[in-house]
Parts: structure tokens; sequence; C-alpha cells
């Protein structure tokens, strides 16, 4: 190794070479792959139950704390969301559903890529990094106080 590629912060050249995805439609299989799958299991778990007549245990935060976190609400959210009601999925999870959008793009530019053939390398700044931690905090507190009612997950399990 040169005594170059030994001061901090420099990495030798990787041994293995990287292999940029196919190009052309085949590139884009495996991203529409993972977006029928998961459309199908979305669609599969909306005609199977309904997450707001039946409590969803899946969040260890609420289970052992009573809080809720940034993602409790979240399945009663997309639930909404497949059944058309907006106003109920914004009710139940604004943060999962003010994302959507941003992971849209994010897949899509993905999808996109693919087919160019080009790698998905987009590294957000430090400072969006920051800023969606400092939301999601700042979300995480509001929801749990008595005078932000209507950013806690609501249910009618029991209704």
């Amino acid at each position: 190794m040169s005594p170059a590629a030994r001061t901090v912060g420099e990495r030798p050249a990787p041994s293995v070479p990287v292999v940029a995805p196919r190009a052309g439609l085949r590139g884009a299989i495996l991203p529409l792959a993972i977006l029928a799958g998961g459309t199908a299991l979305a669609l599969l778990v909306q005609v199977v139950f309904d997450p707001f007549r039946v409590h969803v245990p899946l969040c260890i935060v609420n289970h052992l704390t009573g809080l809720d976190c940034p993602g409790c609400g979240g399945v009663r959210a997309v639930h909404a969301l497949l059944a058309g009601d907006l106003l109920m999925a914004l009710r139940s999870n604004v943060l999962i559903v003010g994302a959507l959008p941003a992971v849209a793009a994010g897949y899509l530019l993905w999808i996109l890529r693919r087919i160019q053939g080009r790698r998905l390398t987009v590294i957000p700044p430090n400072w969006l990094m920051v800023a969606l931690v400092v939301l999601i905090a700042l979300f995480t507190v509001a929801r749990n106080l008595p005078m932000f009612w209507f950013l806690a997950p609501i249910t009618l399990t029991g209704a």
C-alpha cells in the first residue's frame, strides 16, 4: 500500500469491480417486482383485516411505555389511503402520509436510473438529515402532548 493511501480518510481502491445494473427495461425488473410484491401484500392486508377495528400490537415503544412513536398509526394510515380516505390517513399518521410522495419520487428515480444502466447514488446532505431527525423528534413529542391531540393516531377498537 502506498504511503498516500495510508492517510486519514483515504481508502485503497476496491479489488472487486463495481458492476452497474443492466440498461434497458431489464434493469427495471427488480424495482418493479418489489413494487408488485409490496402492492399485492398491501392489498391482501386491505382485504383481510381492518386495523381500525382490530388492535395491531406492532409497536414495542407503545406497548412498553404507552407513548406513540413516529410510526404508530402507519398501518392505519396506509389502510385508509388504500381505501381512498385521505383525511383518515392524515389523522392516523400525518408523517407517513407526508413522506409518501418523497418515497414515491425516490422509487421512480431508482427505476429510471436502472433503465438507463446507472447506479442510484443519491446521498442527502447532512443538513437535510439533521432536519429530518429534528422533524421526527418534534413530531414524536408533539403527538404525545394533550394540546396536540390531533397528531395522535386514532383507533376505533372498542368503539
